[in-house]
């Protein structure tokens, strides 16, 4: 996952100890191709997780290899079963169909071998014809509680959205990522970051954090930013990874749901993941007298501090620092570059010198 903090010592220690024993972390993964990312293995044993996608051998796959009894996988395509499809995109505004992935992903083949990883060819394997709601799913699971909901589908990612409206404030989720383009027309149906960013904030969900992903235009094509047919290091922002998260401190929060205490930190636990520790902070700070009978507030307020030139301060030094002198937070200055040597003179060019001296030149 872009933007994410996979090393977040605040929730390493969340997770070692048992503040979560009775409240796992659940996570729905709508799109685990591949595997649910390493990210969400932080929290450890107390991680629970329902895995959604249509390939058949993929699902089989991961339910094969996967080592947590409490990871489940399941092979469905997630939307609205009885609405139809969109109607197609107005080109004028999507203009990835000219990128160079596009060509490219045009010429490839069924039988070429290159994997899974580097086309990112899913549609073309074996699928499933099953397309459930995610809140009917879950509610055929006994899920009531979810904590977050990761959604990849390649297009279908504001239509899951909607299938889990339903369930999103009983269920009293904290944050959700989804994949959106930047482009696409202003009709309210299609999967574009403006309509997921509306629909989002009317259940009071805030943006966290996003990733930029470039295409390059099949007239100049750009180096691939990883070794898959996708995103490129130069081109027109097209796609974003989105990361939308509870607020947890505003006095008017609790319209959208009241949090408990196990919420609460696992909400600040996601600020820390997605690289907002500033966030987590001031969750444990507000709710300390709450959450103290799950951690001890000092504690996890040091292991979000970071170092301050170096040195390693507790969370009070650190603010205390920064009340004193916020210069100290400034960036450092760059070093000085060391002297480049005076260049030999060639013999010539010495003698011609010493000639001047001597003729007081």
């Amino acid at each position: 996952m872009d933007n994410a903090n996979y090393d977040p010592p605040m929730l390493l220690e969340v997770a070692a100890g048992d503040a979560l024993a009775e409240h796992p972390f659940v996570l729905v993964d709508v799109g685990c191709g591949l595997g649910i990312d390493a990210a969400w293995r932080r929290f450890g044993s107390h991680l629970h997780a329902h895995g959604l996608d249509p390939q058949l051998e993929e699902v089989e796959r991961l339910r094969r290899e996967e080592e947590n009894p409490n990871v489940k996988y399941h092979t469905a395509f997630v939307g609205l079963p009885d609405e139809p499809p969109p109607p197609p995109d107005d080109l004028y505004f999507n203009p990835v169909v000219r990128s160079s992935t596009s060509e490219v992903l045009a010429r490839a083949t069924a039988s070429s071998p290159a994997s899974l990883e580097e086309r990112n060819d899913w549609a073309d394997r074996g699928l499933t014809t099953r397309k459930i709601s995610l809140a009917d799913f879950l509610r055929a699971q006994g899920v009531a509680d979810v904590d977050f909901v990761k959604i990849d589908t390649d297009g279908g990612d504001l239509e899951v959205l909607r299938s889990f409206e339903t369930m999103i404030a009983s269920s009293r989720v904290l944050g959700f990522m989804v994949e959106a383009p930047f482009t696409g027309s202003p009709t309210d149906s299609i999967l574009t970051f403006a309509n997921v960013d509306r629909f989002l904030k009317r259940h009071g969900f805030l943006l966290c954090t996003l990733s930029v992903n470039r295409y390059s235009r099949a007239a100049l094509p750009a180096p691939f930013k990883y070794s898959i047919l996708a995103q490129t290091t130069f081109g027109q922002a097209m796609w974003s990874d989105l990361v939308y998260l509870r607020e947890g401190v505003h006095p008017d929060a609790d319209r959208y749901g009241a949090l408990s205490p196990a919420k609460l930190l696992k909400l600040a636990c996601l600020y820390e993941l997605f690289q907002a520790p500033d966030v987590a902070a001031e969750i444990l700070l507000v709710h300390k007298e709450r959450l103290k009978k799950l951690v001890d507030v000092p504690r996890l307020l040091d292991l979000l501090t970071p170092p301050l030139r170096g040195e390693q301060l507790s969370y009070r030094d650190y603010v205390r620092a920064f009340e004193q002198d916020p210069t100290r937070f400034y960036p450092e200055p760059e070093p000085e570059p060391e002297p480049e040597p005076e260049p030999e003179l060639q013999p010539r060019s010495r003698a011609r010198r010493l000639a001047a001296r001597a003729l007081g030149r």
